[in-house]
């Protein structure tokens, strides 16, 4: 049965686009672990997926474009186009199956085809010890806003089936936070079917359900979580809110916070933009004048409040290996018995790769990037590895490799 609303509803304001989104992770959730389970997924959750689609097409322009109230008569013009492509994907997945979703997609992205050939012979062969996943390159599009890149149904049916039929040890891995938002607010995978490991390994939940969390200084805990309330307290306000909305957004990681003041699409102004990383500059300073504590660091997209280290503390510097050693800790990966796949894409996934690299025996990647040199890197980084534009190639890819 097609569910195709005459009347959607009306979507206006960021409060609006924000509940939509969070809804359809719901409805997400409930058809993967349907289709999953190989029962029929509810029509009223086809029929609330169609529903969002459709108000996320009546919204946005022919660029894709909509714009969105703030409150106080501040309004931001967002792009809208990856959350409506993914919701019509799901749409067409539930409606019609997989191998209508797989025609849409090839004629969507360009050597779509060629890509899943190729890809297939780094991915197919025995099963693998740690399938890790990295969210920020399989979930969320080159460019695609944090806040509302929702894993569709379909991909989390693809990466799911992989990961009980090739996968001992499967982990959905984020720079982001596990929540507030975070990977758990976004992933639709089931419950227990992965393992999470966010804020780059220091918050890790197993498929049991148990959490691990990288120790921080008391002391610096209590100030961070003081930024943290001045900074939500002024994303709060209109004439700030749309930073949540752009880019990263607004992340409480574990022991660092992230806000955006820009995204790739210049989507804010750039007299926002510096005003927004002065009143950053001026809550860490309110919190830590001597800034003994904290660091702010910026890369002309998002800003980032780090702790600074003394000689008493250990673990206090952010990187991928930590992280992963922290996860072989808690899961107990043995990372020296491969082979082992990891997905990851971007600058950021480069380093991820670059110390799974060297831990891992017989690594294979897929590696998520629309930029030429990345993909070259991450081949030196590990030849096994199969570089695709998007993440639908990379759904797509471990959907084919799955039995």
């Amino acid at each position: 049965m097609k569910h195709h609303p005459s009347d959607p509803p009306a979507l206006e304001t960021l409060d609006a686009f924000a509940t939509l989104m969070a809804e359809t992770a719901a409805l997400r959730r409930e058809a993967a672990t349907a289709v999953l389970a190989g029962r029929p997924v509810p029509l009223d959750v086809q029929a609330g997926l169609a529903r969002s689609h459709a108000a996320l097409d009546e919204a946005a322009d022919r660029d894709g474009r909509a714009e969105l109230d703030c409150g106080d008569d501040q309004s931001l013009r967002l792009d809208l186009s990856e959350e409506t492509h993914q919701l019509e994907n799901d749409v067409l997945y539930l409606e019609e199956g997989r191998d209508a979703l797989l025609k849409h997609l090839a004629r969507r992205h360009h050597g779509f085809r060629e890509a899943l050939r190729q890809g297939l012979r780094e991915v197919s062969g025995p099963a693998v010890g740690l399938l890790l996943c990295d969210c920020d390159a399989v979930l969320r599009a080159p460019g695609q806003r944090f806040v509302t890149a929702v894993q569709p149904a379909w991909n989390a049916v693809a990466l799911s089936r992989y990961a009980t039929a090739r996968a001992r040890r499967p982990v959905l891995w984020s720079e982001a936070p596990l929540a507030g938002p975070g990977i758990a607010d976004l992933a639709t995978v089931p419950p227990r079917a992965f393992a999470y490991a966010a804020s780059l390994g220091r918050q890790i939940v197993d498929v049991a359900g148990r959490e691990s969390a990288s120790p921080l200084s008391l002391q610096k805990s209590s100030l961070l979580e003081s930024i943290n309330a001045r900074l939500a307290m002024l994303l709060a306000d209109p004439s700030w809110r749309a930073f949540a909305y752009v880019g990263s957004g607004l992340q409480f990681r574990r022991g660092e916070t992230i806000v955006a003041r820009q995204d790739v699409l210049g989507t804010i102004g750039q007299d926002a933009s510096l005003g927004l990383l002065e009143h950053v500059h001026n809550i860490v300073d309110a919190v830590d004048p001597e800034r003994e504590h904290f660091r702010v660091e910026d890369d002309g997209l998002d800003v980032a409040v780090t702790p600074t280290a003394t000689h008493q503390e250990v673990s206090h510097e952010f990187s991928p290996a930590e992280g992963l050693r922290a996860l072989d800790a808690a899961l107990s990966l043995d990372l020296g018995q491969g082979p082992h796949l990891a997905c990851c894409g971007g600058p950021s996934g480069l380093a991820l790769l670059e110390a799974l690299a060297g831990m891992a025996a017989d690594l294979r990647c897929v590696f998520v990037t629309d930029r030429s040199d990345l993909g070259q890197r991450a081949r030196e980084l590990c030849p096994k590895t199969a570089v695709v534009a998007h993440p639908d190639l990379a759904a797509a890819l471990l959907s084919a490799a799955a039995p």
